[in-house]
């Protein structure tokens, strides 16, 4: 598979692929913690960059479309678990 540029990715994208890589990431703590037994430890430790990179970019975004929007020093999980809800109830309705 070709490397993805995450950059280039739409909205809706980067929502598939947060879900996917926090399936995977809690996925292999699962079998570490279980079974002490993975085929690449690493996967964890990736899987939890790419995640900071893909809110990087979604927060980047957000910030260019409302510029008067000050850039909050807390954006806690509970927040991000609520805007991005949001956005998935948003699309199912319209």
């Amino acid at each position: 598979m070709k490397k993805i540029k995450l950059q280039e990715l739409k909205d809706s994208e980067i929502l598939e692929h947060l879900e996917e890589a926090r399936k995977v990431l809690r996925n292999s703590r699962f079998q570490y913690g279980v079974a002490r037994s993975l085929e690449n430890p690493k996967i964890i430790h990736n899987t939890k960059k790419k995640i900071a990179k893909l809110l990087t970019i979604q927060r980047e975004r957000q910030l260019k479309a409302n510029p008067g929007e000050k850039k909050s020093k807390i954006f806690s999980r509970i927040k991000r678990k609520k805007k991005n809800l949001a956005r998935i109830s948003a699309k199912v309705k319209g």
